[in-house]
């Protein structure tokens, strides 16, 4: 890899330190604190302005050219949002601090991803996202041992010290990236709201029926990230101890790192959709893996099984997305993952905290199955447009 991917690849893994030890420390400080469908709600604050705005912080991007400072500033602001968390820890505090938080966090993603595609060829993308796609596996990955090993040591709460540390360092090591020519779109300041949760941007996706791809995604992430959001609790009612469930979250990380990069670099030569189909249809079975898990050893197979979904279908569908995009529209097109994977979070959660709480946990992995499977049937009709040059 050159310096610009290395770099990214560091930038990008301690910028996910920080969503991943959030993730599972919350979980854990309010366990029979607050209700399991409040704690849901912690991942909905985050997710509700990732949703709104990183198709904004994307349209910002490209008419000013700006990738690399916008990333840089968004890092340091989300720092110190983080380190707050420490000193507004009561639930309602810890809500309105995971709301602001999203807002400068939802501005990495396309920002980065923009600007490392930018002077690539087709061919290429999906090496160089595949580079970036392994970082947040490794993020992860490094995250959820992390934080399984310092639970010995300190306090939950306390893990946000060093998850507010992790965005510290992505925003210094972003400076380090080279400088790039800066490639705008001519249009006003003023049309930003526009973009707004990506609704014009969907209605732009015509060639080879993209818009199928990026419905299939946002029904995939509210079964997933739906999925997500009570797991860690799910494995502490059903005897796993909490101390190891980083530990055994990790095999899905694991999984990952192994498979997105060669995935990747593959759709550069067989094409995106083959993979993206089957990763869709592997995904769906991924809440059918947990109702039936009870040990360690399962929930571990469970948690691969979900990073070989995911590496199949990010291996597909981010290259897809790159392959749409005008050169002057990079980081907006690139933006529908998150806008996708965050109205996932935002609606994922409630659905299954209301499935858990009417229901069971059994009835809700049945229903995020069933959507799972509509999701794979979507995503067959979107045609392949990927061409080698």
């Amino acid at each position: 890899m050159d310096r610009e991917l290395v770099v990214g690849f560091a930038a990008t893994l301690t910028m996910i330190l920080n969503v991943g030890i959030i993730m599972i420390a919350m979980q854990i400080v309010f366990y029979d604190v607050v209700s399991d469908f409040e704690i849901a709600l912690i991942a909905t604050a985050y997710w509700i302005p990732a949703f709104l705005l990183t198709s904004v912080w994307g349209y910002l991007a490209d008419i000013t050219g700006e990738r690399k400072t916008i990333a840089i500033i968004s890092q340091f602001i989300v720092a110190i949002l983080t380190f707050l968390h420490v000193v507004f820890n009561l639930y309602s505090q810890i809500l309105l601090l995971r709301f602001l938080t999203g807002i400068f966090s939802s501005a990495y993603l396309p920002c980065v991803q923009g600007y490392l595609t930018l002077d690539k060829r087709p061919e290429e993308f999906g090496h160089v996202l595949g580079v970036y796609n392994t970082a947040i596996a490794s993020g992860f990955f490094v995250s959820g041992v992390l934080t399984s090993f310092s639970m010995h040591f300190v306090d939950p709460l306390e893990l946000v010290i060093l998850a507010g540390t992790a965005s510290l360092i992505s925003g210094f090591l972003l400076i380090l990236l080279p400088s790039k020519p800066k490639i705008r779109r001519k249009e006003p300041l003023g049309r930003i709201l526009s973009s707004l949760a990506s609704v014009r941007l969907v209605g732009e996706l015509r060639e080879g029926r993209a818009y199928l791809l990026v419905f299939s995604l946002a029904l995939r992430h509210i079964a997933v990230m739906g999925l997500f959001s009570v797991i860690y609790v799910y494995m502490q009612r059903v005897g796993i101890g909490r101390e190891i469930v980083g530990y055994i979250s990790s095999a899905n990380n694991i999984v990952q790192i192994l498979l997105i990069h060669p995935l990747s670099a593959l759709s550069d030569r067989i094409g995106r959709k083959k993979l993206f189909v089957l990763g869709f249809l592997l995904s769906s079975f991924i809440p059918i893996n947990f109702m039936f898990s009870r040990s360690p050893l399962e929930f571990i197979l469970a948690f691969a099984f979900i990073g070989l979904s995911y590496a199949t279908m990010i291996a597909g569908v981010n290259p897809y997305l790159r392959d749409a995009a005008p050169e002057t529209k990079v980081s907006e097109f690139l933006s529908l993952t998150n806008t996708t994977r965050a109205f996932g979070m935002i609606f994922g959660p409630i659905l299954v905290g209301i499935l858990v709480t009417q229901q069971s946990y059994s009835f809700a992995f049945i229903i995020l199955f069933l959507l799972g499977l509509i999701s794979a049937f979507i995503s067959f009709f979107a045609e392949e447009i990927y061409q080698r040059k």
